[in-house]
């Protein structure tokens, strides 16, 4: 084949997969531009039940647990979560403990971490406890480093009462379906 025929394919080629990729993001941007508008603004009685329901995938669970408490990494869920907890169940800031859970390779970090999460969840520094540092064979350093902030556990002081509604709550939106 000759080499400029080749070539102009090559740029009818890039052309259309340029165009393609195009067309694929600004429809991929429109599903999520509706998926937002279909959520629109929850009533108080839905943010309690997206709370609850949260609280039921994420939330801490184990038969033993002694009080209401929830891990992620996912900022947006965290401050969800505080703000639920404070908004829908009436729990005072002041009574959240916060710890951040972390590898070990990001010892240095916590200090930072720890003031990350107090700022985005505009909480007070001082509720947070010693940081847990996960013991592994290998140190995981994330391709995004300046991104992780480790997980935050989120409980409730004395939230023993709350737990065990909760789990009605959850037997009770489990009996819906």
């Amino acid at each position: 084949m000759d080499r400029a025929l080749f070539s102009r394919l090559q740029e009818g080629r890039k052309k259309f997969q340029a165009e393609r990729t195009q067309k694929r993001l600004l429809h991929e941007r429109n599903l999520f531009d509706q998926g937002k508008k279909d959520i629109g603004k929850l009533t108080s009685r839905e943010q309690f039940l997206v709370g609850v329901a949260l609280y039921w995938a994420e939330g801490f669970k184990h038969q033993d647990e002694s009080t209401l408490g929830l891990a992620t990494l996912d900022p947006k869920m965290a401050k969800f979560y505080v703000d639920w907890l404070v908004g829908s169940l009436g729990i005072v800031k002041e009574n959240l403990l916060f710890t951040v859970t972390a590898n070990e390779a990001y010892k240095e970090k916590i200090g930072e971490m720890e003031r990350y999460w107090a700022d985005f969840l505009r909480v007070d520094i001082s509720q947070f406890r010693k940081a847990f540092f996960q013991k592994t064979k290998q140190l995981k350093i994330y391709a995004n480093s300046d991104k992780y902030h480790g997980v935050i556990r989120i409980r409730v002081r004395k939230g023993l009462d709350i737990l065990r509604r909760m789990r009605g709550w959850m037997a009770g939106l489990a009996e819906t379906i």
